[in-house]
């Protein structure tokens, strides 16, 4: 009878070792606070503070001309994309316009 309760014990510390995840915590999701943007007015490409609405507010200039961006691999460039909205419902709206590659959000930032 001894041998059946320190099974069912034992079965039941593995249970809840297993669901609590042995005390491991999920490491942090790391934040980001800084996107590329494309100014509209210059087509330069500028990293500012990451913002929901668009186009975002250019850091130095005051105005709202920053469109997100993507980087094209192919052709090494920042092109400004459209918003999520507008990218989920055309096709082909996150190829390069030049290339017709597919862009990315990584690249190198512009300085």
């Amino acid at each position: 009878m001894s041998a059946k309760v320190n099974i069912r014990q034992a079965a039941a510390c593995l249970f809840l070792l297993t669901a609590i995840g042995c005390g491991e915590t999920a490491p942090p999701v790391a934040e980001v606070t800084q996107s590329v943007y494309v100014d509209i007015d210059t087509m330069q490409a500028v990293v500012a503070d990451t913002v929901m609405q668009t186009p975002a507010v250019h850091p130095v200039t005051g105005k709202r001309t920053l469109q997100p961006a993507l980087y094209c691999p192919k052709c090494q460039q920042w092109h400004a994309i459209p918003s999520v909205e507008q990218i989920n419902r055309k096709p082909g709206a996150t190829r390069c316009p030049k290339t017709g590659a597919e862009m990315t959000a990584d690249g190198p930032w512009p300085e």
